[in-house]
């Protein structure tokens, strides 16, 4: 079995996290996010994937992408408008990591969640 995260972990993982989805518009780096954190790259790569259990981008597209079909539920924002929060300024680029993560387009969840 394998160690728990420290709490110092925890923390450090969590306020990355925070952090980017704080700035979901912005694209950053994992040398920005070390420095950020004050530690190499590859050991907040480590980090995060011992605290998430995933990787830092892989674990922000999937909240990212929980984030916007929240919004596409109960919000009448156009989906572009919606991508561009999340980061995106290209719609097919959105709609294939929203697709990636929730297995249909954008426009697709949100015909299923308003017609239920």
């Amino acid at each position: 079995m394998k160690n728990q995260p420290t709490a110092a972990e925890r923390q450090l993982a969590e306020d990355t996290f925070s952090f980017c989805m704080e700035h979901m518009q912005e694209h950053f780096t994992i040398p920005f996010l070390a420095a950020r954190a004050g530690i190499s790259p590859t050991k907040l790569k480590q980090i995060y994937r011992h605290v998430y259990g995933a990787s830092l981008f892989a674990h922000i597209r999937k909240e990212k992408m929980h984030w916007a079909a929240q919004r596409l539920a109960i919000t009448n924002i156009r989906v572009i408008d919606i991508a561009e929060d999340c980061g995106y300024d290209n719609a097919s680029k959105f709609s294939a990591a929203f697709s990636s993560v929730m297995g249909c387009t954008p426009k697709e969840y949100q015909k299923c969640v308003r017609s239920e």
